[in-house]
């Protein structure tokens, strides 16, 4: 379609990020699942928060409730009146206020950021802190109201909302109904006051005008009198001053008047003083905590801890040091290619092993490795007559050196060879943990002289899962190698096995014990040396690689196997066809 996107991501930039998440999908599954259960504590030892809203509308008011309905009732406040107003209701006064008409409360009442369940408190001995008496109190409660309430006005719209933070939904409505009845009870309070001081400037003003008028009818009083008892009558300059006090008397009887009804009027109005703030929609108690928000604190837990998780995944894989393909892994030894053994679920003992899926699973990709292995082998080694002995060793212990060995046998066996497992790492002495078999004294007492040779024959055992014949240590071995496979007896057990199976799998200890190696190296046919994906590094099999060309005296076939191969998520998926079956 026009216009559409389309976000292509390269293939091996794919497969390398899928590598890294079966290779540590432990790890990010584990600290996802960590992040989640500490959210999930947290957002239980916290205290619950409700959150309720009052919402209050400016109206310019009339002077009281008595004018009519054309005044500026209904009309729009400038956006500074509003502004103006926000503010104000953020004041200590009104603050103050709502506090007496929010009482009675405790400071638990309170939202106060961080705030411990009861009960995590009762557990750790933590008495609820006291209100504190006097102006301390106000103050500590004023900080308090200031950290739990919240006014802002709604947009550009003459709304102003009051919310409020509570420890409980009743007083979380309380409080924000008390800041709003506070602001219009002080804005009420504020007008009568003022009215009120008027209306004591008008009263000093009516005192003076009494007094006025009474002064001017004490005089015009006098000049009717005077007039009243002249023998000869008044003049016409005396007729002439009586009615001008007479005017100047009705003028101050009319200002008189005036004063003493505008006095009326300003107390009238300071009793009936409407607000320019009205609380249209009061806060009623919320169902629901607002805070800790469950569903959303998990989530962004759960988001959270699997970046960390992913970080730390690409982290520990780009610190991985050691060989991470086949190809690598070949060019370090200097030989065409590599075989690949999957990494498998974690290890498994008490006669138990990875091997097992060899017989088990037949089409599995291990058991394909397993076989690949094998037949590189089988195309190295040269024909000769009688049987021939493959050593498998590793750089280091903990490689899958062990695991390796038990499935390349019965890969020989499954492909119908006699084939003889012989365990000579007697350091270890591994192999009876992955063989289910009765133990009849050790190899390493054979060796060692402790044993004649003769009954090498009785401690043979037949694998529980196939036609192999296994040969293990029944316990580590503290006898020096020059003693073990220094001596003739090593060799005579080599040349009879030679002689009774087609193929010996030699399963030797790693090279940590050069000893062993040096010794016993000269009589390999061949050697699988096994690496363990990212852990073996390239310095060490150059080093496996110098052991092995100076312990033997001609050029030895060598197959290099890279185990614990991660899986990686390819497309399409491989379809295994019915080739092979267990014997």
């Amino acid at each position: 379609m026009a216009g559409e996107v389309v976000l292509i991501i390269p293939r091996a930039e794919a497969e390398a990020f899928l590598g890294v998440l079966v290779r540590h999908g432990r790890l990010i599954v584990f600290i996802t699942l960590v992040a989640i259960l500490g959210a999930l504590f947290a957002t239980s030892a916290l205290r619950p928060i409700y959150t309720a809203t009052a919402l209050l509308v400016v109206e310019p008011a009339p002077n009281n409730l008595l004018a009519s309905g054309s005044g500026p009732l209904g009309e729009t406040p400038n956006s500074g009146a509003v502004d103006g107003m926000v503010e104000i209701m953020r004041s200590d006064p009104v603050m103050l206020r709502a506090m007496e008409l929010a009482s009675p409360f405790e400071l638990a009442d309170f939202s106060s950021g961080f705030d411990l369940q009861p009960m995590f408190l009762g557990f750790f001995r933590i008495a609820a802190e006291p209100l504190a008496e006097g102006e301390a109190g106000r103050a500590q409660v004023l900080g308090l109201m200031r950290n739990s309430v919240s006014i802002n006005r709604r947009g550009l719209t003459p709304i102003i909302a009051i919310r409020a933070n509570a420890t409980s939904p009743e007083f979380a409505a309380r409080l924000a109904n008390a800041l709003g009845e506070a602001h219009i009870a002080l804005e009420v309070a504020a007008k009568s006051e003022n009215l009120r001081k008027a209306r004591d400037l008008i009263e000093g003003q009516v005192e003076t005008a009494r007094g006025h008028v009474l002064a001017l009818s004490a005089a015009l009083g006098s000049l009717k009198g005077a007039s009243a008892t002249a023998p000869s009558g008044i003049s016409v300059d005396f007729q002439s001053q009586i009615v001008a006090t007479a005017q100047s008397l009705e003028l101050a009887r009319n200002q008189y008047q005036r004063l003493l009804q505008r006095s009326g009027e300003l107390e009238e109005q300071a009793e009936l003083q409407l607000p320019d703030a009205r609380l249209v929609a009061p806060a009623s108690p919320p169902s629901d905590a607002g805070f800790p928000d469950m569903k959303t604190t998990l989530t962004v837990a759960a988001l959270l801890g699997v970046v960390v998780a992913l970080a730390l995944a690409f982290t520990f894989d780009g610190l991985a040091s050691g060989v991470r393909s086949t190809d690598e892994l070949a060019e370090a030894i200097g030989v065409p290619a590599a075989v690949a053994m999957p990494r498998l679920s974690a290890s498994r003992f008490d006669g138990t092993s990875h091997a097992d899926n060899v017989i088990t699973a037949p089409l599995s990709p291990f058991s394909e490795g397993m076989r690949t292995l094998q037949v590189n082998l089988q195309r190295s080694l040269v024909s000769e007559p009688g049987g021939q002995v493959v050593f498998v060793l590793s750089a280091g212990d903990g490689e899958g050196k062990t695991t390796t060995a038990l499935g390349l046998a019965r890969a020989f066996d499954a492909a119908g060879r006699s084939v003889l497992l012989l365990d000579a790492d007697v350091r270890s002495a591994a192999l009876h943990r992955h063989v289910d078999v009765p133990l009849a004294g050790g190899f390493e007492q054979v060796l060692a002289g402790d044993v004649d040779i003769r009954q090498l024959a009785s401690m043979v055992r037949k694998d529980p899962l196939s036609n192999l014949s296994v040969l293990v240590n029944s316990d580590r071995s503290v006898v020096p190698a020059e003693v073990l496979f220094g001596g003739p007896t090593f060799a005579n057990v080599l040349r009879g096995v030679r002689a009774s199976y087609d193929i010996t799998i030699v399963d030797m200890p790693s090279l940590h014990w050069s000893a062993e190696a040096a010794y016993i190296l000269p009589h390999a046919d061949a050697v699988v040396l096994v690496a363990s994906w990212g852990k073996t590094e390239r310095a060490k099999l150059r080093e496996a690689l110098v052991a092995i060309r100076q312990a033997h005296p001609l050029p030895v076939p060598l197959v290099p196997v890279l185990a614990l191969q991660p899986n990686v998520l390819r497309w399409p998926a491989p379809r295994y066809e019915p080739g092979y079956s267990s014997r």
